[in-house]
């Protein structure tokens, strides 16, 4: 539960308005007031990725009343377990010596990136970077910036060039494949992710994407497999538990959509989310 946040309020018209903005404490927010159209509402908290939920009160599609979101850190480290390849290096790269300066720029950005203050860290990343330009490390964390940033082209360029440097780093693959599916080249994610997979075929954040690359193309019956996968190899992955629900509800399966919510229950182990849950389950398929 998020401790304090604010939620901004923007009605989606054609005639200029004022963006309502409220704090609010311990993850839960109620908004009054709005009317049968479009609104895009946006949430963010101090240290945490801000997120938007688009909704259209005119449209008959939602089936359930209630939305769940999860903030994610600014430095959300991939997600590994026990026994994967988390990383490998070529013997090149090993042999490389990165001058203590160009360390040292780069650990400070790495702080700056985990606080939030993204333009500051690309500065430091860039220091790195004039100092040594084959840093893999700041190259990758360049392109997660700018995949933040909704610049996947620009994302890109940086990963790129650390894939040409280290094309084992699994964080640079990952993040490539990501850019591609933020740019909507689906093929090729599809192939990167599968590639990492052959590596890591555990790995669950990756075939939550895969998962997530095919429900955005309304293949529901392979994104329900992959995030089956996800939740089963990494169930504290919520993330792929709140996208096999949709998928359920796309595809009228109420009973999966019910047991992915009580997973989410489970894992959370918070007694107010769970009354929440437990008043949403009987909705579901009603």
């Amino acid at each position: 539960m998020v401790p304090e946040f604010t939620v901004t309020v923007r009605h989606v018209s054609n005639k200029p308005e004022l963006f309502p903005r409220k704090r609010y404490k311990n993850g839960e927010f109620t908004i009054n007031g709005l009317k049968n159209d479009k609104y895009q509402i946006q949430i963010s908290s101090p240290l945490y990725i801000p997120t938007r939920l688009d909704f259209d009160f005119n449209s008959n599609e939602r089936r359930t009343e209630y939305s769940m979101v999860i903030l994610h850190t600014y430095r959300n480290e991939p997600r590994f377990l026990p026994g994967t390849v988390a990383y490998t290096v070529s013997v090149k790269t090993l042999q490389r010596k990165i001058p203590e300066a160009a360390t040292e720029a780069y650990v400070k950005g790495v702080d700056l990136h985990r606080d939030g203050r993204l333009e500051e860290a690309l500065m430091e990343y860039g220091k790195a970077l004039r100092l040594y330009p084959n840093y893999v490390q700041a190259l990758s964390d360049l392109g997660s910036i700018f995949i933040l940033f909704k610049r996947p082209e620009s994302a890109l360029t940086f990963l790129r060039r650390a894939h040409d440097l280290d094309d084992c780093n699994l964080v640079v693959n990952l993040n490539i494949a990501i850019a591609l599916t933020e740019q909507g080249s689906y093929s090729d994610a599809m192939k990167l992710f599968k590639k990492i997979l052959s590596t890591n075929p555990r790995m669950a954040l990756a075939q939550y994407y895969m998962a997530k690359v095919d429900y955005l193309q309304k293949k529901y019956t392979d994104a329900e497999e992959y995030a089956t996968q996800a939740v089963e190899n990494d169930p504290h992955l919520l993330d792929a538990s709140l996208l096999l629900i949709d998928i359920s509800l796309k595809q009228k399966k109420y009973d999966q959509a019910r047991a992915a919510l009580l997973h989410i229950r489970q894992a959370m182990d918070n007694n107010r989310i769970s009354k929440f849950i437990d008043e949403q389950l009987s909705m579901i398929g009603s």
